[in-house]
């Protein structure tokens, strides 16, 4: 019986001493034990749908499904909720997606990526054009993270209808803020110890400030400073925990507002950009980026262009900003908020490194008279700076404006160069 193979399985991996695996038997038997729960997981839905489509949760008397499989099952109400979600947005429309998943080929998280970003497209989009976009999705679920690929889904409808998407993404992004500002929340309590507790829900494009503020206070280059601040070492500073050390530049965001002065760090802690197209701007149909890739309709972005702390940067036809450079060997301010627009953080492949966190790197070093100007510059956080400068790897502008990195022979023996996930094109289906 199949519960009798379940436990089985059970045993067996309560029986496994890792210790006693080889490396390659490691690494395989890791890659294993996650198919295997993505496909206990893609089961798990199907169960908690099926008992949902039969009224178990009602007839024993459970509020809703997701507290009926908590209760049965004893996993946290959060995990319960996630399994009966995705169990609602599995269809007919993304059976493809439902095997995969069930096969332990495509992750639970990614998969409810892929049905949620089928199920959102417009009523319009028929079988073929779902179809059309499901396997797309799960390509791209094989060659991109999980943050890289919810980017990517959300702007699937490119494959279906390149020419109408902008209006498609814009209107399902005014409908998102609306919801955003009603959904709108900030809650605080004292709890007793000196310290409050607490919590809020804001719009994104919001949250972009706010967190361009606070991570450019904690960024690495400000570690000596911030450390003298708090009568600490770098190495204490270097060794709290990530969410204390922003904890504590969020602190200092607040002092400084009492003063009715944001801080500079860098000229990039607490600025966010508005990265508009032209044309857009002049129909007021499409959608707008900020520099920490959050996208808003156009219409916010004409209303957060008014703002103080806000730099609009308009776009040309294939996307470029305005070169802002000048001839001298560090680049200036209004150079890095370009920057930081163009490239939208550390342009290593999979780094996730945002703005303030980035150094600007000469393409062609200023040693080797390469220009302080934007065709010859790129994002790079500090690690990965790091690695440029030791010589194997290399970074070079590509034709079309984007920063490739280049590969040793050691790790690809054809120097394939690399691209950032947020920087690929999707390309339309066949007509």
């Amino acid at each position: 019986m199949f519960i009798d193979q379940l436990s089985s399985l059970s045993d067996d991996a309560a029986a496994l001493e890792p210790w006693a695996l080889t490396d390659p038997e490691l690494r395989e038997v890791a890659v294993a034990a996650q198919r295997a729960r993505t496909s206990l997981d893609a089961l798990a839905s199907r169960l908690v749908g099926a008992a949902e489509a039969r009224g178990l949760p009602k007839e024993d008397g459970a509020a809703s499904s997701s507290a009926w499989l908590a209760e049965l099952t004893g996993v946290a109400k959060a995990e319960a909720a996630r399994l009966v979600g995705l169990a609602r947005v599995t269809s007919s429309n993304t059976e493809a997606t439902r095997a995969a998943w069930a096969a332990g080929s495509i992750p639970t998280d990614k998969a409810g990526v892929i049905m949620r970003a089928i199920d959102a497209l417009p009523d319009w989009c028929g079988d073929e054009e779902r179809g059309d976009a499901e396997a797309h999705l799960i390509a791209l679920a094989g060659q991109y993270n999980l943050d890289d690929l919810k980017r990517l889904a959300n702007r699937v409808i490119e494959v279906i209808d390149p020419d109408g998407a902008d209006e498609v993404l814009g209107k399902q992004l005014e409908e998102q803020e609306k919801r955003a500002w009603n959904a709108t929340r900030l809650m605080m309590r004292g709890r007793g110890d000196g310290t409050t507790r607490g919590s809020f829900v804001i719009p994104d494009h919001f949250a972009d400030t706010l967190r361009a503020a606070v991570e450019g206070i904690a960024a690495p280059r400000r570690n000596a400073e911030n450390a003298a601040r708090h009568g600490m070492t770098v190495d204490d500073l270097v060794a709290l925990p990530h969410a204390q050390r922003l904890g504590l530049a969020f602190l200092e965001l607040i002092e400084h507002m009492r003063e009715d002065a944001l801080p500079q760090a860098g000229g990039l802690a607490a600025t966010v950009t508005i990265n508009v197209d032209l044309d857009k701007l002049r129909s007021g149909l499409g959608t707008a980026t900020t520099s920490s890739g959050t996208e808003v309709s156009v219409a916010t972005a004409q209303r957060l262009a008014c703002n103080a702390h806000l730099v609009t940067l308009y776009l040309d036809s294939d996307s470029r900003v305005v070169d802002l450079g000048m001839s001298k060997r560090l680049y200036d301010r209004y150079q890095r908020l370009a920057l930081a627009a163009r490239d939208g953080g550390c342009d290593w492949a999979g780094c996730d490194r945002p703005p303030a966190w980035c150094e600007a790197h000469h393409l062609t070093f200023w040693s080797e008279d390469g220009p302080t100007d934007l065709a010859n510059a790129a994002l790079f956080c500090h690690f990965h700076h790091h690695l440029l400068h030791e010589g194997e790897w290399t970074a070079q502008m590509a034709p079309d404006g984007v920063v490739e990195v280049v590969p040793p022979t050691r790790v690809d023996p054809d120097q394939v160069p690399r691209r950032h996930a947020r920087f690929i094109r999707q390309r339309p289906r066949a007509a």
